[in-house]
């Protein structure tokens, strides 16, 4: 008698954890399935350049939306449902065109976007009574190639007593006691390789390893080696646009001491050859619509320099040699943005830089080499191929840089879980 007045209970406490463990193991699939629609939002926003966005509706150019998709086990039965909505996509910011014989190509100047991403799900669907329905909303950001600070594609080496911080522009020129900071940060989608006495006066992430075989080599921040390697766009089809649209005409001569001038650019074949000891100065545009320049290569001889009066970009598919003199951007004082160097040249072409004059600006040539070799000052940033840093170099990254140029690829901002109604509610 006993034992059947108790088997009631029991067998509701049974049924209640039974019902309780169904649904939290669906509350959890829900989860689980919402923040994957999040990962492959942010994946579209960061990678589908090509405007593709297969699956998706784009045809509202403030809110794209991929419509219900399902998940299906092995057996091909449906696990859940999800959705996923983007608001506000199109990246914001200042754009050039570039392209010739009618056909404009923009290129982004400047690049900032913070689009909202919102991904609903449910199990086992969106619209059954008592499905368990999850929804995250994150707001996302983009970062530019120049956020990224010194990078390279392949292993990134530093030697000598070179060093590595951070300053921000914004706040006027370096300075060690009033403009410095402590995020000077350097990555690889490769190995970190520091020979001698470096330092990284910030954070250090690589694809594979990072190898210190100085004795008093140093890091100051976090360090991170096997993280997600990072697509870094091409930039080819703007090279070739810049061919067709520049302003290579206003390249004027270069200047001997004595005041006589010498021919520096060649248009029949788009070399810069600055001869030794003399002076070109290049003229430069506004930051929203700056003079662009297509090289097929340059050479800076002994004690030559480059001087840049306002905003240029420099585009290029060959080797860049500006190790033998000085690029003196804006009388040496110009934030480096005013100053950008695109690349599409291959691992055997290289932009060679000397720092011992000081050189301020910012370098992207995702395919090939980035030298700095020699002492004295570099501002701005640099991503390349495979980036080199020898001697007593410093390169002080500017952190004002975060929205100059193309997007590398967009992280979470913030996140927010909650439970969407039940769809029997309405």
């Amino acid at each position: 008698m006993v034992v059947a007045l108790l088997l009631p209970p029991v067998l509701q406490r049974c049924v209640f954890q039974h019902n309780n463990a169904f649904r939290e193991n669906r509350f959890i699939t829900a989860l689980h399935l919402a923040e994957a629609g999040i990962e492959e939002g942010i994946w579209h926003l960061s990678y589908d350049k090509q405007d593709a966005w297969t699956g998706w509706n784009i045809s509202n150019a403030d809110q794209y939306i991929k419509p219900t998709s399902a998940l299906l086990d092995v057996d091909g039965e449906q696990i859940g449902e999800y959705t996923i909505t983007i608001d506000d996509p199109i990246p914001l910011g200042t754009s050039i065109n570039l392209g010739g014989l009618g056909g404009a190509l923009p290129f982004p100047v400047t690049s900032k976007s913070e689009p909202t991403v919102t991904a609903r799900a449910g199990v086992p669907d969106l619209e059954s009574a008592g499905s368990e329905i999850r929804e995250v909303v994150v707001k996302a950001r983009a970062r530019t190639i120049f956020s990224l600070g010194l990078f390279s594609d392949q292993d990134l080496e530093l030697g000598g007593t070179t060093e590595v911080n951070s300053y921000d522009s914004r706040l006027g020129p370096y300075n060690e006691t009033t403009n410095s900071g402590h995020n000077g940060d350097a990555g690889s989608n490769n190995n970190i390789l520091l020979n001698g006495t470096p330092l990284i006066d910030g954070d250090a992430a690589a694809g594979g390893s990072i190898v210190l075989t100085g004795q008093n080599a140093e890091i100051t921040g976090e360090v991170e080696g096997g993280m997600t390697k990072i697509e870094l766009p091409a930039v080819n089809a703007y090279v070739e646009a810049a061919k067709l649209n520049n302003n290579n005409n206003e390249i004027p001569k270069a200047v001997k001491p004595n005041g006589q001038q010498s021919n520096a650019y060649n248009p029949a074949t788009g070399f810069l050859d600055v001869a030794a000891n003399c002076t070109l100065t290049l003229p430069g545009g506004t930051k929203e619509n700056p003079k662009v320049y297509y090289l097929s290569g340059a050479k800076l001889n002994g004690n030559s320099k480059i001087v840049m009066d306002g905003y240029a970009i420099i585009y290029t598919d060959g080797n860049l040699d500006f190790s033998g003199g000085t690029v003196i951007n804006n009388a040496g004082n110009g934030p480096p943005e005013r100053l950008v160097v695109y690349s599409s040249g291959n691992i055997n072409t290289e932009v060679k830089i000397n720092g011992g004059a000081g050189f301020s600006g910012v370098v992207y040539a995702p395919d090939a080499q980035v030298t700095f070799s020699g002492g004295g000052n570099i501002f701005g940033a640099a991503v390349g191929g495979k980036v080199n840093m020898q001697g007593n170099a410093q390169f002080h990254y500017d952190e004002a840089l975060g929205e100059v140029g193309l997007i590398a690829y967009f992280e979470v901002r913030e996140w927010v879980e909650r439970a969407s109604p039940d769809p029997s509610s309405g």
